[in-house]
């Protein structure tokens, strides 16, 4: 009586919710699984957990702990980040670092203002630079503008004061300094009476005019000769430079003669619409890898039972380059015609710069830029770098740089206010490392680098000395 009265009791609960016996084993079965997803959450997050207790009592942290090297690290602040004209990133554009460049519809892109890193500080002209340039030059101030691409900015150099430009400028700034101390180190002002004192006097180094030099490091990396004589034209030229240097070639030669000038790589792709959801998925799916890679789970069980080599640091083969998901050797010419095209945009490029510099009646110093493949004993490090270049990598910049430099020699010679600064061999037998990447030279690179603009510009300063009674 009693089982059929609790029996008839459930069943009239049931009717009164809506419910029947059958409807609650439905709903008591679609729950199940909830358990078991919560185990397989729960899990590894548990595990995990426990890992990262384990490592800490036994004093084993320091060997799961990801740290960056300090060269990834510098890599990192170097690699461009593109921003459209109203500042806002390209989120399809892969690879984005710390330093900021805003695409720009003359110069293709230039380096956003006021920005600092623990490498660089860009100024608020977008010069690297730590003060600003005024358009009006001071008394007694002379300026030396720097334009190029990756190379004359000094491209991963520890800080602005360890780039060629601000290291040309502390040779000069140091020369003035001495000849004020020791002024009878230097030739005089006026030579003396006596024709042996004169040739004594001739003897000593010549002094260079007395100013306050500044050099104002104008470069952008990536760029090429077409950016450079926008930037010259459009920006440089209002700062009322005294003398430019031209610090390139190596942009030029792979770069598309298609292009006039480098641009964000891939912009276009971006813009029409072409690039597919799918590198939307691997930026996503390199950000879950990464997440995952940080788990100690993962982590101990690579080096503990896997014994996994320690990851390799990140490559700077084309770091900063005008080109896009190709080795080296492939985006240079393929053909003798393509490099004639190149090397034809290269010449009427400085050509224009050189009637500048003529109109202006401005001195223009052309630097060819180092090349990696010319050293003659190469480090560890640098050898590493070259393996990343590609096999045909060496023959085509050699025969590339050939064209090039005899293009730039012929526009030189067509104005006495232009010189020419072969560099390409400079650190062939330097023993030590030189190149960082194929467009970025190591600090005592840099010191090396300035001091053969130094020799080259100090000449063009020195005073000749007045003969006796003038």
């Amino acid at each position: 009586m009693f089982t059929r009265r609790r029996k008839s009791w459930k069943q009239s609960t049931w009717k009164q919710n809506g419910w029947n016996q059958s409807t609650w084993k439905r709903k008591n079965k679609r729950h199940s699984w909830v358990p078991l997803v919560l185990l397989l959450l729960g899990l590894p997050i548990g595990l995990e957990l426990l890992a990262r207790l384990v490592v800490t009592l036994t004093g084993a942290s320091q060997q799961f702990e990801v740290t960056q090297s300090e060269q990834d690290r510098k890599v990192e602040s170097y690699r461009l980040k593109f921003l459209s004209p109203a500042g806002q990133p390209y989120s399809k554009l892969p690879g984005s670092g710390e330093l900021s460049a805003v695409r720009n519809s003359l110069m293709g892109y230039q380096l956003a203002p006021q920005q600092k890193s623990q490498f660089w500080a860009i100024n608020p002209q977008g010069f690297r630079d730590t003060d600003a340039v005024t358009p009006e030059k001071p008394p007694g101030e002379m300026r030396i503008f720097v334009l190029g691409g990756s190379m004359a900015f000094g491209q991963l150099s520890s800080s602005n004061q360890t780039t060629f430009a601000h290291q040309l400028e502390e040779l000069l700034n140091n020369q003035v300094a001495r000849q004020r101390s020791s002024p009878s180190r230097f030739q005089p002002a006026v030579l003396p009476y006596l024709a042996e004192d004169v040739d004594k006097a001739l003897t000593l180094p010549p002094r260079i005019v007395d100013r306050q030099y500044r050099v104002i490091n104008a470069a952008v990396p990536g760029y090429t000769s077409g950016n450079e004589l926008a930037m010259l034209i459009q920006q440089v030229a209002n700062y009322n430079p005294d003398l430019v240097i031209l610090l390139d070639s190596y942009g030029d030669l792979v770069l598309p003669s298609s292009q006039s000038g480098a641009d964000i790589p891939g912009i276009d792709q971006v813009l029409q619409g072409e690039v597919q959801e799918a590198q939307g998925l691997e930026a996503v799916k390199g950000e879950i890898t990464h997440w995952f890679e940080q788990l100690y789970l993962v982590r101990g069980f690579r080096q503990y039972l896997l014994r996994s080599p320690q990851p390799q640091p990140a490559s700077t083969a084309t770091l900063n380059l005008p080109i896009a998901n190709v080795t080296l050797d492939q985006a240079l010419a393929i053909d003798p015609a393509e490099l004639d095209r190149r090397v034809d945009r290269y010449q009427n490029h400085l050509l224009q710069m050189v009637r500048w510099s003529s109109a202006t009646k401005k001195r223009l110093l052309i630097g060819i830029q180092p090349e990696i493949s010319d050293r003659q004993s190469l480090t560890p490090e640098e050898t590493v770098i070259l393996s990343q270049l590609g096999t045909a990598y060496s023959e085509k910049i050699k025969a590339g740089y050939a064209e090039l430099t005899a293009a730039a020699d012929k526009v030189a010679n067509t104005s006495p206010n232009v010189k020419l600064l072969d560099l390409h061999d400079l650190y062939a037998k330097t023993p030590e490392q030189a190149f960082q990447s194929p467009t970025s030279l190591t600090d005592a690179a840099n010191q090396q680098l300035a001091e053969q603009f130094y020799q080259a510009i100090a000449p063009t300063l020195a005073i000749q000395p007045k003969p006796f009674g003038s």
